[in-house]
């Protein structure tokens, strides 16, 4: 009976891997890890019979024979490489040759390769006299340490001597390089507690821990100490990182102001290098100052153009400078260099839907950044907005909510998301009755949270409250602009308060509007020696303000046009002298009394109306950055002499002092 044959290529693997791991010092080990993407193993370093920490990857090749005499040539994916740089350790490539019986070797870290340039597939060529048998192992090891050192910043791991190490500094050192930065630091503590005498390097060790733990304060005293005992340029490098992301996390400019000037020192002295480039940048970038910060990422990137990450920043502020071509071009350079970076996907994601209106590719791509790394949402809340938002555009409410409410799980009390909770709320609720339930709990709890104007006035909509007394009460609860005048006062006025509610919807910026202009600006045209001016009078002036100021801003996000703002501003106004019945307290006046009240208010309400024209008109194009318009352009003269008739009018009711015909 035949027996089943093994395909060669089983055979040349089978026999690759064997003639790597016989190469391999006794010590050392090589693990296969879970899932193969490019590594086919960790090589772990260990001394005298100690596992030091220290580690490297390995891709193996193989072939069956090789012709060119001066090297020998492997293909490998752009993706794979991609793979490799993301990784802390080095990786070494190995080349096995069925017909040679030998293995070389190359490291990819010095192949100085552009990845935004490669397409699909990249030769590499591996000297021949890079022999796998021959290589010094001890080399490799200080290989390592170096690579290890110039990515922390940590100068001490070029010298550390592993056989001179106390087994509590290789525990230290093994969890560091672990990335158990909280162990880590469990033992650089005791080891401070042991006066060892590499204690700049433990306090670096030390330091590093803390800040890769987010223990920002500690990690910053303890460089402190480092830069005490020694001063080094990466001991100043690491401060400026630690104070950059501390400014950050708790908003402080002046931790920011501290590392942007540490950084532009250190560059200054000639460091020319990624990582100060990089971080200097990044420092930048949360100042403000963008265009510098655009330099700075394209000198980083100049060094090293496979840095993924900051391919990915550079695209941020782009978006920030409104420069979007430029913006993609930077995300499809970072997913070219790690397809998988979730930042770059999210971000590219925002903008093909919030800029380019490609809402299905944007969601396909801000998800799948999601799947990549779920952790990210938990310190990028603001991420499920995104999400929430392309899900309303696509009108797929239900999932809107979803990734809304998942945002707000982790940042209950921010503004943005609640805001859009609001509107999408707002706009939904009279679909059907789940959601108008759902609508009505969260205004409710809006109004407890943080006495929101406008889910006020959508909770008065969504539970369908027509009580004239009810509205009133609840204006009184969650308002300051009515708190003496009551229906009657209302029904002298001939006015509805459902009629006026629509105030409420940007009473927020009516208030801010009232700092800078209160109503006592108009004192000089009420006050009259023959009467007294009730608070009921100035409650009611507010609200008719209000709902004109609010109606114009509505107006503004329809079609942005100064006309139809100027008209909607106008009509809220129009109702003002209906206030005269306020205005002019029930008195009995002599007939000289009345014709000097008529007279005044006659002469000096419409100047009200103007200049609150004025005012509002005024501010909506500052604060909206539109073109400015002159008054007089919409406030006509007929509109002005209609005003002044019904002032006359309605003085005359009160008073009774001309025939109405």
């Amino acid at each position: 009976m035949n027996k089943p044959n093994r395909h060669k290529n089983h055979i040349l693997e089978t026999e690759s891997n064997k003639f790597y791991s016989n190469c391999l010092p006794n010590e050392w080990f090589a693990d296969k890890p879970d899932h193969d993407y490019g590594i086919d193993y960790i090589t772990h370093i260990s001394v005298n019979g100690q596992v030091t920490g220290l580690n490297f990857s390995v891709q193996l090749k193989s072939k069956e024979k090789e012709s060119n005499k001066q090297h020998v040539s492997i293909s490998i994916k752009q993706s794979t490489l991609g793979l490799f740089n993301t990784k802390l350790e080095p990786v070494l490539l190995v080349a096995y040759v069925q017909e040679d019986k030998e293995a070389y070797w190359y490291w990819y870290n010095d192949l100085n390769l552009d990845l935004t340039k490669i397409k699909k597939m990249v030769r590499i060529n591996i000297p021949r006299a890079n022999k796998l048998s021959q290589i010094d192992w001890n080399v490799v090891t200080k290989y390592v340490q170096d690579i290890f050192s110039i990515k922390t910043l940590i100068d001490g791991i070029r010298a550390l001597e592993y056989t001179e190490l106390s087994n509590t500094e290789v525990l230290a050192w093994r969890n560091y390089y672990a990335g158990k930065y909280e162990d880590a630091s469990f033992y650089f503590k005791s080891l401070l507690k042991e006066k060892q005498k590499n204690q700049v390097v433990i306090l670096e060790g030390l330091a590093h821990s803390q800040y890769m733990s987010f223990n920002y304060k500690d990690a910053l005293q303890t460089i402190n100490k480092c830069i005490e005992n020694a001063g080094t340029e990466n001991h100043y490098l690491t401060k400026a990182c630690i104070l950059a992301e501390d400014g950050v996390v708790t908003r402080s400019k002046g931790k920011l102001i501290e590392a942007k000037n540490i950084f532009y020192q250190y560059l200054l002295e000639g460091n020319d290098n990624e990582i100060g480039h990089y971080n200097f940048a990044n420092t930048l970038k949360s100042l403000g100052d963008l265009e510098e910060a655009v330099k700075q990422y394209k000198l980083c990137l100049q060094i090293n153009p496979n840095n993924a990450q900051a391919w990915k920043n550079l695209g941020s502020i782009y978006y920030d400078l409104h420069n979007h071509e430029e913006e993609i071009v930077c995300y499809d350079k970072a997913l070219k260099i790690n397809p998988n970076l979730p930042q770059a996907l999210f971000s590219k994601g925002v903008t093909l839907s919030h800029i380019y209106k490609k809402h299905t590719e944007g969601l396909s791509l801000m998800l799948k950044s999601n799947e990549y790394e779920e952790e990210m949402m938990n310190g990028f809340p603001i991420g499920y907005f995104w999400i929430a938002y392309t899900y309303e555009k696509l009108d797929k409410i239900d999932e809107s909510l979803r990734y809304i409410d998942k945002g707000l799980s982790i940042d209950p009390e921010n503004l943005f998301m609640l805001d859009f909770k609001t509107n999408l709320l707002a706009f939904n609720f009279d679909k059907n009755d789940k959601l108008k339930n759902i609508a009505t709990a969260f205004f409710e709890y809006r109004l407890e949270l943080d006495n929101h104007f406008k889910s006020l006035y959508y909770f008065i909509k969504a539970k369908e409250i027509h009580d004239e007394n009810t509205i009133l009460e609840l204006l009184k609860k969650y308002t300051a602009i009515v708190k003496f005048a009551d229906l009657v006062t209302f029904t002298k006025c001939e006015l509805k308060l459902p009629d006026l509610l629509k105030f409420l919807l940007h009473y927020d910026k009516y208030l801010t509007l009232r700092q800078t202009y209160p109503l006592s600006r108009y004192l000089n045209h009420l006050i009259s020696s023959n009467h007294s001016i009730s608070s009921e009078f100035y409650e009611i002036m507010d609200l008719i303000f209000a709902k004109s100021f609010s109606d114009a801003i509505e107006e503004y996000y329809k079609a942005g046009n100064m006309k139809l703002i100027g008209e909607a501003i106008l009509n809220g106004l129009s109702v003002l002298p209906n206030a005269i019945f306020e205005l002019i307290p029930n008195e009995e006046y002599t007939q000289d009394e009345a014709v000097a009240i008529m007279a005044h208010t006659y002469l000096e309400y419409p100047n009200i109306a103007v200049r609150e024209f004025g005012i509002q008109i005024g501010l909506i194009t500052g604060n909206f950055g539109l073109e400015k318009v002159d008054s007089a352009d919409i406030l006509s003269d007929s509109w002005y002499e209609e005003f002044r008739e019904n002032t006359l009018i309605y003085i005359n009711r009160k008073l009774k002092l001309l025939n109405e015909e």
